[in-house]
């Protein structure tokens, strides 16, 4: 299993999880202001401020992101490009976004894949202070109580990262049972899903989230070799096997450093974490 080499010390636990609990909603983010305040105005209407969040469709105009590279200066295992700003507007073709707090403010981590207005298929990180809705857009939501990204610091990767910490502050409850989680680098993501959820008592569950691979193998044998890379879950399951044993299932859509988009179901036991992945398991 491929593994990336961190700029400080590995600390345990090697999976950040906390129990809290889901509810599905529907959301419409309006346009002419930033993701992020369309993002937050639209979830203070349903009285949640922590959610998982997933969009098929619409635009960004104006769009602003970042795709990953290895050159971090010495400070990073893995780094940001320059920023890519195209004209016009671009279509989403899908979208996933962490919504929590920085520095006791809203803040949220996106990733997506979407095609500019001259036809190039992107793929990446999105600046959520940097990017516009260009017009309504539908959103499905995992809005969450008892739990919420907070970016924090992280001596391992030297990044600020979303962690999972206690919240009480929603004047909503949400009513089913799910774990908010960060796996750490070099976690075998499969292997990492799995024992969580069964150190949660759960067998059966929806997987939502983002984060990045140290490379990946694909079930039908394409290999992406990137060590450093961005990606969005499509669709994520749990459910027993022909054993009995919980297996953990996720197709994905990926973008490796020279900015080449893969998508498609990866194969269980090949992959590790890069920098970190963030995960929600919605038991079903």
């Amino acid at each position: 299993m491929r593994r990336i080499l961190q700029p400080g010390a590995p600390l345990a636990p090697r999976v950040l999880s906390l129990e809290c609990h889901a509810e599905r909603m529907r959301l419409t983010f309006k346009p002419n202001r930033n993701v992020l305040d369309a993002v937050h105005e639209a979830l203070a209407e349903t009285g949640f401020d922590s959610a998982i969040i997933q969009v098929r469709g619409g635009s960004f105009e104006p769009l602003a992101y970042v795709t990953p590279t290895l050159d971090g200066g010495g400070l990073h295992a893995a780094w940001y490009s320059d920023i890519h700003a195209p004209k016009g507007p671009a279509i989403i073709e899908g979208l996933v976004m962490t919504f929590g707090r920085r520095d006791g403010e809203p803040f949220l981590h996106a990733h997506g894949v979407w095609r500019h207005e001259d036809g190039f298929r992107g793929a990446g990180h999105v600046m959520p202070k940097d990017t516009q809705f260009g017009g309504p857009v539908e959103a499905e939501a995992w809005v969450l109580s008892g739990a919420i990204m907070d970016q924090l610091e992280d001596s391992e990767t030297r990044f600020r990262l979303f962690t999972p910490v206690p919240h009480s502050a929603a004047s909503a409850t949400a009513s089913r049972r799910a774990v908010l989680c960060r796996m750490k680098p070099n976690e075998p993501i499969h292997q990492a899903i799995e024992r969580t959820a069964g150190e949660h008592g759960i067998e059966r569950a929806s997987l939502h989230g983002i984060g990045s691979l140290v490379g990946c193998t694909f079930t039908d044998g394409r290999i992406m070799e990137s060590a450093a890379s961005e990606l969005l879950i499509r669709k994520g399951t749990l459910s027993p096997d022909q054993n009995g044993k919980a297996e953990a299932r996720l197709d994905i859509a990926i973008v490796d450093t020279e900015r080449a988009i893969y998508e498609g179901e990866i194969a269980n036991g090949t992959d590790a974490v890069c920098i970190t992945f963030e995960l929600l398991i919605v038991e079903e």
